[in-house]
């Protein structure tokens, strides 16, 4: 490792024990930006061992098997609010039921589509049937001697 800010110098020769945020990510299923929202909105995730660098944007390092802990409990830990979905899903899923609200609201336009047209056919056939009665009457009326 290159300029490293140790914050707990014990793990200092076991590097292969730490793991960075896009880890735990994959570790968890989610994105990095989740990751960074739990990293600054709950106090019990666990704390930076080092920082990799000297600049803002700097990787942090974690302790694997404590990243691993915070999860496990994480999802065993009742919510307090029920959530729309679960911030656990992969991405691929989430587009993956989108896909098939999509297909599911284009085979719905369809059906109402046909049935707009067979309704569009019957109201042709009505204006056909009025048409035709009226030219009736129309000759009906030429036909008719004007008193």
């Amino acid at each position: 490792m290159s300029l490293v800010t140790w914050h707990r110098p014990e793990f200092e020769s076991r590097e292969d024990e730490l793991i960075n945020q896009n880890a735990i990510a994959e570790l968890a299923g989610v994105t990095r930006a989740a990751v960074s929202n739990w990293i600054s909105r709950d106090p019990t995730f666990p704390a930076v061992v080092a920082i990799q660098g000297n600049h803002t944007r700097a990787p942090r390092l974690y302790v694997l098997t404590e990243a691993r802990a915070w999860l496990s409990e994480r999802s065993s830990r009742p919510r307090s609010k029920p959530s729309c979905r679960t911030p656990a899903r992969p991405r691929y899923e989430i587009l993956t039921e989108r896909a098939e609200r999509a297909k599911r609201r284009i085979a719905d336009e369809q059906q109402r589509m046909t049935s707009l047209y067979t309704e569009l056919g019957k109201a042709a056939e009505r204006l056909k049937r009025a048409q035709d009665e009226l030219a009736a009457v129309a000759a009906e009326v030429q036909e008719t001697p004007r008193s």
